[in-house]
């Protein structure tokens, strides 16, 4: 059954946004924040070829120094034209950083990287799986992180276990999945391309069963409570909308023209209850926009800014906190990363 989107209630708050400095040229994207809200990842790309991974400390919501790049073992510094590629990142729930990565000419990988540490270190080596890895999510307990290998196909799933060291195949099929993502306990979630489309699938317990599809792309899933949000352009290749879905088949849009991010998924709020992204539309673009997961009501944070986009929540100290790049006004060269603190906004 396919709903329609359903119009929201729109409150807008503005809330004053702090920047977070960056030597050097290129774009900030794909902000990840530590579980516990004191670092923040986020990849740094000038679209020549590389892309650097930093990481900056933060308190009270605001960066505390430069942010440290992560390099990964051999790459050069940033921005030198090495070719080196760290991107992806995502957390671990003990502190430690997970990122994909590959220097120039080489395969893709799985990289682990402590704050205030040097070099990163190879998460697999390829004796335990072999090919491109890529899309890492850890499970909610730390205990395992899926992921996807051409080792053997096109990308399937496979899940490295911490406590054994031990890397198995959880899902082998003809097509090419991609953007796992762990729910509760054992439970994925992941996209599958199939005939020049992309559906959704849930994989549990060995077993995978489609959750939904159609036409275009539905992809990036990732989970609010007990249902997935995910984006979609079926309405075309130049509309990308925000939708949820709570079982086989079930379709709510909550909103329409979302600003697309590089490779992230949709981001949730740390309750669960709030889904936040920016919009396409350049009338629009000034603010990052929380929508609740039953799209009763929406939230708007104007940010003095223009092309706001890429946003990610944390809790941190009971307060809560939203980072995002933006360009600091129409026509500058390079988007930049920000940090609001929304407490009390929703």
């Amino acid at each position: 059954m396919i709903f329609g989107f359903l119009a929201a209630a729109a409150f807008t708050a503005q809330v004053h946004a702090s920047e977070v400095g960056i030597s050097g040229q290129g774009h900030a994207s794909n902000p990840a924040w530590s579980p516990d809200g004191q670092y923040l990842a986020f990849e740094m790309n000038t679209f020549g070829g590389q892309i650097d991974l930093y990481v900056v400390k933060v308190q009270n919501g605001n960066a505390m120094g430069a942010p440290q790049q992560v390099k990964l073992p051999g790459s050069s510094s940033s921005f030198a034209g090495g070719g080196a590629i760290a991107v992806a990142p995502t957390w671990h729930p003990q502190g430690r950083l997970i990122f994909e990565g590959s220097n120039k000419g080489g395969i893709n990988r799985l990289y682990d990287w402590a704050p205030g540490g040097s070099g990163a270190t190879e998460l697999l080596s390829a004796a335990q799986i072999a090919g491109d890895l890529a899309w890492p999510t850890i499970r909610k307990d730390g205990g395992a992180i899926a992921f996807t290998s051409d080792a053997a196909g096109l990308g399937d799933i496979y899940v490295w276990d911490r406590s054994s060291n031990q890397v198995a195949s959880a899902l082998a099929s003809p097509f090419t999945e991609s953007s796992p993502h762990y729910g509760t306990g054992d439970h994925l979630v992941y996209s599958r391309k199939n005939r020049g489309t992309e559906d959704l699938f849930l994989l549990d317990d060995g077993k995978s069963t489609p959750l939904v599809g159609g036409n275009g792309d539905q992809t990036r899933p990732t989970w609010a409570g007990d249902q997935v949000v995910y984006f979609s352009n079926e309405r075309g290749d130049e509309h990308w909308d925000l939708v949820v879905t709570s079982g086989p088949g079930q379709k709510l849009v909550l909103a329409k023209d979302a600003r697309l991010p590089d490779r992230a998924a949709p981001a949730v709020s740390p309750d669960g209850q709030w889904v936040a992204y920016g919009l396409s539309d350049p009338g629009k673009d000034n603010r990052i926009l929380f929508t609740k997961v039953d799209g009763s009501s929406t939230v708007e944070v104007e940010t003095g800014l223009v092309a706001c986009g890429d946003p990610a929540v944390v809790e941190a100290g009971g307060r809560w906190y939203l980072a995002f790049t933006a360009l600091p006004s129409e026509g500058s060269d390079w988007r930049r990363l920000h940090i609001m603190d929304i407490t009390g906004r929703l």
